[in-house]
């Protein structure tokens, strides 16, 4: 599995989270993120579960622990 396209959309995701805390931004880089590792998974790119639950656990490490507590997120 290519790692890059995730790096780059984790990278950007930082980027609106914690330097711009930019709220809107930052739900759609993680809508991006979600819609690529649910696309990845149904068109056969991992190639093993453990590259998918290694990705998962990356996706939660990254991007997940950011929504805890956080009451002025909204969602679609």
């Amino acid at each position: 599995m290519e790692r890059k396209p995730y790096t780059k959309l984790f990278k950007e995701f930082e980027k609106f989270q914690i330097k711009d805390k930019d709220t809107e931004m930052v739900h759609i880089t993680q809508d991006k993120i979600y819609k690529k590792f649910i696309k990845d998974i149904a068109s056969k790119k991992f190639k093993k579960l453990e590259d998918i639950q290694e990705m998962a656990k990356l996706i939660n490490k990254k991007v997940v622990k950011y929504d805890k507590g956080l009451s002025n997120r909204w969602y679609a």
